[in-house]
């Protein structure tokens, strides 16, 4: 079951079971997807902002939501986690560099940092893992509980 569906749509989270052990997931959305910024009802001259965001990043709002969602699956869960890798790093321009994703980059370092159940990461079939992603889901931040698989 998907959550946070709505919100940061480059990433996919969720919930799921396997063999009936309830388990986390979080994924990339290698499709391309819109971001729609609303407009600001506090300024008359607001208008709603509509961006296109390509499949395989990470974008400030993403990572967010990706921390977000490993942090909710290890301190309130407590629910192993699955990471089907598949990115091709970080958003890096000017735009996303004012909206912070360097900070939310560490965020996800600091949730898997921090991550108290196992956690796999698999780089599926044909699947890619670059640049900063990398380095994000490097299994020696916490080498007691995660691993990595490729095939």
């Amino acid at each position: 079951m998907e959550t946070m569906a709505g919100w940061a749509r480059s990433v996919i989270t969720g919930r799921a079971r396997l063999g009936g052990m309830p388990i986390g997931v979080v994924l990339a959305e290698t499709r391309q997807v819109e971001s729609v910024t609303p407009a600001d009802p506090a300024q008359e001259h607001s208008q709603e902002i509509v961006t296109q965001q390509a499949g395989q990043v990470w974008f400030p709002d993403s990572a967010f939501k990706t921390a977000q969602a490993i942090n909710d699956m290890n301190y309130g869960e407590r629910l192993p986690l699955f990471i089907f890798a598949n990115w091709r790093g970080f958003s890096g321009g000017m735009r996303d560099m004012y909206f912070e994703i360097l900070k939310f980059g560490s965020y996800i370092v600091d949730a898997l940092t921090h991550y108290e159940q196992p956690v796999f990461i698999y780089i599926p079939p044909h699947g890619e893992l670059r640049g900063g992603a990398w380095v994000v889901l490097d299994s020696t931040i916490n080498a007691e509980h995660m691993e990595m698989y490729e095939p």
